[in-house]
């Protein structure tokens, strides 16, 4: 089986490491492979480097598109309404309020946010911000960077969970879905309500408690928390996690309308992988995430200097493109030369006919121009070249690493650049040196945001 897109999700779930890996083609996606390895943190780390490279090599699978998950302990989650005017500048609000949790150095954060809804009718902004402590996930991409894994994405775990539930659901719209995350000690309950990320919370198991019990009672919060009305009804409520099969019987004696998620999930599996679906949703759910073009929760929180990483493969797509409008030419060129020889041979054939015939023909000697003018099109197509790639190139290549661009502008040869640098004074120089630019000169006066520079400059290309 050849598979287009690879996505390996990683979940760091209490002491143990769970890998995931989802591949998918022009005909779905399939859940491939799956490892849980136990207590990773005292494994010793060239062990455990050589346990999962072959893990990656062995079954084909590529380290460009991982997904980390965090657990929700980890992570803070605040819900934020906004007047609906400042939805242009969302971002830098979003920050604004940021600072406002950091009391102390110590206690910095990474953070994203997503907008749930922007409702009409009382000018509001409804925002999820999520933000982890800084030293916390440093802390875990050191820990995977010794073992050579560098993630694209770090989101958490139960929203990549939340991403694979909502897959195949139909219209969200005034429905309320719960979806439970159970491990041995507790588990943690996650509700989307009216088509948005409503609620999370993880929640102990009390002692003696029975799942049942623990379920209900969270439910309830939940359904204050998000102030259901009394007569409003769970459309479903779903299990995963490790513990969910063993506890499901048990489940429904309390709640009898409960199901597992591997009966909503739509991909493809192995007998293999088929068996440990419920243990390895959350980490399937990461491995989606890194995978789907429009997920339920887009959300990240590694260092947006971290984000970008450009390799070799990057390329790939651009030259395949490439190749195949090449190819696409050469059987139009082909075509024509036939269509023209089929045409000849029956105005040959045909020159004493009818007018049936001669309309016929007239026909032919159409399509045979509309066939002419798609050839140019595409000629002229392949003839431009869009310079966007090469002049992001070399702004990597010239601009120091402690800056990055919030915002890049081409009109017709004439570049604005907007973006934070703790170096801007060095950047008119540097940006005048290339060969690829010219007549740089600053929009607005550079101000301190932060311990950065904010700049703004329009430069011309020199080619």
């Amino acid at each position: 089986m050849i598979y287009l897109k690879t996505s390996v999700g990683i979940e760091l779930r209490g002491e143990d490491m769970l890998l995931s890996s989802l591949q998918a083609n022009f005909s779905g996606g399939a859940f491939t492979h799956f490892k849980r390895i136990a207590n990773y943190q005292a494994c010793n780390k060239e062990d455990l480097k050589r346990e999962i490279n072959q893990f990656f090599k062995s079954n084909g699978l590529s380290k460009d598109h991982v997904v980390l998950g965090i657990t929700r302990k980890d992570i803070l989650l605040r819900y934020l309404d906004f007047p609906s005017e400042v939805e242009d500048n969302l971002k830098q609000v979003v920050q604004y309020q940021v600072k406002s949790f950091e009391p102390t150095e110590e206690s910095n954060y990474y953070y994203d946010h997503v907008l749930l809804s922007n409702n009409a009718a009382t000018k509001k902004l409804n925002v999820l911000l999520a933000m982890v402590r800084k030293t916390f996930l440093d802390e875990q991409l050191q820990t995977l960077r010794e073992i050579d894994i560098r993630p694209m994405a770090v989101v958490g775990s139960s929203m990549g969970l939340t991403n694979l539930f909502i897959q195949n659901q139909k219209d969200l719209n005034d429905k309320t879905l719960i979806l439970a995350d159970l491990n041995s000690s507790g588990f943690e309950l996650v509700a989307v309500h009216n088509g948005a990320f409503a609620y999370s919370r993880e929640a102990p198991r009390e002692s003696g408690q029975s799942w049942s019990d623990a379920l209900l009672r969270e439910v309830s919060e939940a359904a204050s928390r998000m102030r259901l009305a009394s007569d409003s009804a769970l459309e479903k409520i779903v299990v995963a996690g490790e513990s969910s099969e063993s506890a499901l019987e048990e489940i429904k004696t309390g709640i009898p309308d409960c199901e597992l998620l591997k009966n909503s999930v739509g991909f493809t599996m192995t007998d293999e992988t088929k068996e440990h679906i419920q243990e390895a949703s959350s980490s399937l759910g990461l491995a989606y995430t890194g995978m789907a073009r429009r997920p339920f929760i887009k959300m990240n929180l590694l260092p947006s200097e971290l984000r970008v990483r450009q390799t070799r493969w990057a390329y790939v797509p651009t030259v395949v493109l490439g190749l195949a409008i090449i190819a696409l030419l050469g059987w139009a060129a082909s075509y024509k030369i036939v269509i023209n020889q089929r045409i000849y041979k029956k105005l040959d054939a045909e020159s004493h006919g009818n007018n049936r015939k001669v309309k016929a023909v007239n026909d032919l000697r159409g399509q045979l121009e509309e066939l002419d003018k798609k050839v140019k099109g595409l000629e002229d197509l392949i003839g431009k070249r869009d310079l966007n790639l090469d002049i992001l190139k070399e702004l990597t290549e010239i601009l120091p690493p402690d800056t990055y661009l919030n915002n890049f502008i081409n009109r017709d040869g004439v570049i604005t650049l907007v973006g934070l640098s703790g170096s801007s004074s060095d950047l008119i120089q540097k940006l005048d040196q290339s060969p690829y630019f010219k007549d740089v000169v600053m929009k607005a006066p550079i101000r301190a945001q932060g311990e950065k520079d904010l700049f703004n400059y329009e430069l011309k290309l020199e080619k």
